[in-house]
């Protein structure tokens, strides 16, 4: 794989650390399948693409391998980590309790610049257009974790995100869940009525009927890939 210039999808922070860099531009490019699932990551190459040296990239390698995002095999170096069906079963199962979880808390704190802040999604997505379903689900990425803030507990917080990023990874990689967009911002909307009527028990109903649309739409689009590919 050819390379290029890596370029942040967010704004570094002004007294951001070579480490720091390297650790957040590589799990970016992981995340948003720059690199494909098992691919080895050269860090001579990495120094050169995010502008450090290699034991900053080194560094960032040991903190996603920690994170689960990549892998150490002896006599090979780092790999990006495979995805299995049943991984994807465990994402799933999880983000259900945990997201369940943060949405009743948050029904019960989420303020109303947070909640005029997710109502003004507008959930654009061009049927067939790479860019507008890449753009669809960074939204969804950061609807749901702001709503895991709003449930003031940062490791619930923490937990979503690594989740999210899982599956934001497999989905940009291996699997189309766009067939099922339209019922997950129905979905969506349904859980920012309850927020917003601060019902916890109808947030935390419809974050986990949220989580399961996508769920089986994951599995099937991924028993159909495995299915073709024979992976």
């Amino acid at each position: 794989m050819v390379l290029m210039a890596a370029e942040s999808p967010e704004r570094p922070a002004r007294s951001e650390s070579a480490k720091q860099r390297a650790y957040r531009l590589l799990k970016s490019d992981i995340v948003r399948g720059v690199f494909d699932m098992g691919e080895r990551l050269n860090e001579s190459r990495l120094s050169l693409r995010y502008g450090v040296g290699k034991t900053p990239v080194r560094e960032a390698l040991g903190v996603l391998q920690q994170e689960g995002l990549v892998e150490a095999v002896p006599r090979v170096g780092y790999l990006t980590s495979q995805v299995t069906l049943q991984d994807v079963e465990d994402i799933f199962d999880l983000r259900k309790i945990v997201e369940g979880a943060a949405a009743e808390k948050a029904a019960t704190s989420i303020t109303e610049e947070t909640l005029q802040r997710l109502e003004q999604y507008h959930w654009d997505y061009d049927a067939g257009n790479r860019e507008s379903y890449l753009r669809f689900l960074e939204e969804n990425l950061d609807f749901h974790c702001t709503i895991a803030r709003a449930s003031g507990n940062q490791m619930l917080v923490d937990i979503v995100a690594r989740l999210l990023e899982q599956m934001q990874r497999l989905v940009i990689l291996r699997l189309d869940i766009s067939g099922n967009l339209d019922e997950l911002v129905a979905e969506h909307r349904r859980l920012l009525v309850a927020l917003r009527q601060r019902d916890p028990a109808r947030a935390r109903a419809h974050m986990i009927a949220d989580v399961t649309n996508t769920h089986h739409t994951a599995l099937d689009a991924l028993k159909r890939l495995m299915a073709k590919r024979h992976l």
